[in-house]
């Protein structure tokens, strides 16, 4: 097929409808793509809203470019269309979290898959970012690998609290979404403890939390809502 004739986007189905964002997949210039398409909030002033949109979308795709630079495993960006609302990313192959824990996966593999993820986690905090929503939906195997998706609520900080609420937020998940891992939070911790400081980063912006920093901030958050509970 020529260029000329090749369709940049050609939609495909209907993946997710969120109250921040619909996800379609589909193919950017033949390869496999998703269109993320941030919704028109009606209740908003318009100029609010198309401001807040833009706002939202540049620091997804600086999330991404960021962590594309440092090397972390994350969606490829294609295309981005300020005016609209739209964000082009590669598609990631292969099945969310959520699904494998779902399947009989042996506790085995499952102490394995919650190990890989303490690294990963502590590699994504390590460049200087928090996730925001981390749930075992925005989390794929992909060959093996974890790959994070869906940056929609990151932030690039270096403030604790907010890494502890990647915690609670992947904490509050997991109990209610997968009650048969009991120490999933365990094997997660014990491994994001264990992939530390030979990786220490600093940054022109501050200087990431220590893991040990970082898993008591968590405690206190869960003492917090605990509490307020």
């Amino acid at each position: 097929m020529r260029g000329s004739n090749l369709q940049v986007w050609i939609e495909g189905n209907k993946l997710h409808e969120g109250a921040e964002a619909i996800v379609f997949e589909g193919f950017w210039l033949g390869k496999p793509a998703i269109k993320k398409f941030r919704r028109v909030r009606k209740w908003r002033h318009p100029e609010l809203d198309q401001r807040l949109t833009k706002s939202r979308l540049s620091a997804e795709v600086r999330t991404l470019l960021k962590l594309q630079n440092l090397g972390f495993p994350c969606p490829p960006v294609y295309h981005i269309n300020l005016k609209d609302g739209t964000m082009f990313m590669g598609k990631i192959e292969g099945i969310t979290m959520v699904k494998l824990l779902q399947s009989n996966i042996s506790t085995h593999d499952s102490d394995k898959l919650f190990s890989k993820l303490g690294k990963i986690l502590r590699r994504l905090h390590l460049c200087g970012i928090t996730h925001g929503d981390l749930t075992t939906t925005n989390i794929i195997i992909s060959d093996s690998k974890i790959i994070l998706i869906d940056f929609g609520l990151s932030q690039s900080t270096y403030e604790v609290e907010a890494f502890g609420l990647d915690f609670h937020v992947l904490h509050e998940c997991l109990q209610a979404t997968h009650p048969s891992f009991p120490d999933a939070m365990k094997k997660i911790i014990q491994s994001y403890l264990s992939s530390d400081e030979k990786q220490f980063k600093e940054f022109e912006g501050g200087v990431v939390p220590l893991s040990k920093d970082v898993v008591a901030r968590f405690e206190q958050i869960k003492g917090r809502v605990r509490y307020h509970d």
